[in-house]
């Protein structure tokens, strides 16, 4: 078992940050939920979809205005 100082530490939750996309870190998903995203291809592909129906809905919204 290897030993991680202070500053490896925060490295490591500072790039549990920078791999989860904008959209995704909007969302405030729980820590499960990032888990699953980040290991499971189903549920990235039903948040992702999710994501993109969003804004394509934004954009019909926009138009009627």
């Amino acid at each position: 078992m290897s030993y991680m100082d202070r500053k490896n530490i925060i490295e490591g939750f500072l790039d549990l940050f920078k791999k989860l996309p904008d959209d995704v870190r909007k969302l405030k998903l729980t820590s499960a939920e990032n888990r699953l995203y980040k290991t499971s291809p189903k549920f990235r592909k039903l948040i992702d979809d999710m994501i993109k129906s969003k804004k394509e809905v934004e954009k019909i919204m926009k138009k009627r205005k």
